[in-house]
């Protein structure tokens, strides 16, 4: 049988060999790895320590002044990319600082962004013309090709997450960069413009402009958020959790990047969960524990850890109530109509 196996393999030789010089492939010895039976991602989940990660953004402070760089920002690239800088195979996680009195210039891109305030009380980020304030927890949304940038007005030093969707843009070649004016000193003079028709939840004015592919709304209080948890109920897994969504649509806020919060309750460990999409993490506030394939990490205030596709995970509170920030590009596998996700 082995013999007959390797003599039918020498016999077709000369077909593969001219099948190859012809650039085909045959699909019966390709079905395997072209179908295969499930999500294969190149990445591990990964775990980003704050306590590692904050000395070298205050070492960036000092080491490079805002003046020469487009933004000062220190992205989390997984080690599994080489040198493709990338935290997962589609998003990219950050942490950008400010010192006083500092601006990041304006510019916009194709790549949807958002800015989740970690330690950025008084700066703001400037969108499509509206200033939008950074309180801790504050969700700022920064769609494709809106104009933007931030400002540290204060008289402290602040900090900030960015997420963006670079790594997906780029492997379908559609990334677009325009930088603005640095010099332009009107594009900081504005006021919150027309964030403040979609100021309270529930309300729109009548005739207020809406587009479909993205939120009207860019500023999502942490406040609210933080209120909002707390009388959630707690869902099927055993945390609780909201969905940050389009006040026009009531969809993710926009069309290739999905934002969560997430409360788990101290001590009692979620169900595992896996989806067909990837997730970057950032701890909000408490500590715990999460299980990610066959890795297990701790957690602490302001850590970063990643969610690869199809991944059990589960997550546990340690010392008291722990919220996450949870970022992700499962919004396109909804519109691509692949979304899979399942529960122990």
């Amino acid at each position: 049988m082995a013999h007959s196996a390797a003599a039918e393999i020498a016999a077709r030789a000369p077909f593969l060999a001219d099948l190859d010089r012809a650039h085909l492939h045959p699909l019966w010895d390709r079905y395997k790895r072209i179908t295969p039976m499930q999500p294969r991602p190149l990445d591990t989940p990964f775990h980003w320590p704050w306590r590692e990660t904050e000395a070298l953004l205050h070492r960036a402070v000092a080491e490079v002044a805002i003046d020469d760089i487009e933004r000062r920002a220190l992205i989390m690239s997984h080690p599994c990319f080489g040198e493709e800088t990338a935290t997962t195979g589609t998003m990219l996680g950050a942490f950008t600082v400010l010192d006083p009195g500092e601006q990041a210039r304006p510019h916009r891109h194709t790549g949807a962004a958002i800015r989740f305030a970690v330690q950025a009380e008084g700066a703001a980020t400037i969108v499509d013309g509206r200033w939008c304030e950074m309180r801790t927890g504050d969700l700022i949304l920064t769609p494709p090709m809106a104009w933007h940038g931030h400002i540290n007005p204060s008289n402290h030093r602040i900090i900030w997450f960015d997420a963006a969707n670079m790594p997906l843009l780029r492997a379908l070649n559609a990334h677009f960069f325009e930088p603005g004016d640095p010099n332009n000193n009107d594009f900081w003079r504005v006021d919150q413009g027309d964030e403040k028709l979609w100021r309270a939840a529930g309300l729109a004015v009548a005739d207020a402009s809406a587009g479909t592919t993205h939120s009207p709304k860019f500023h999502y209080p942490g406040d609210v958020t933080r209120q909002m948890l707390s009388e959630a109920t707690v869902g099927a897994d055993g945390a609780r959790m909201l969905r940050y969504v389009n006040p026009a649509t009531g969809g993710a806020v926009m069309a290739t990047l999905d934002c969560y919060a997430a409360r788990f309750s101290k001590g009692v460990e979620t169900r595992a969960r896996r989806g067909a999409y990837s997730m970057i993490c950032l701890v909000v506030s408490g500590s715990g524990r999460s299980t990610i394939g066959d890795k297990t990490f701790e957690w602490s205030q302001h850590d970063v850890f990643t969610v690869p596709p199809w991944s059990w995970a589960s997550h546990k509170a340690i010392d008291g109530d722990a919220d996450l920030f949870i970022v992700s590009d499962k919004v396109v596998f909804e519109r691509l109509d692949v979304l899979r996700e399942e529960m122990q």
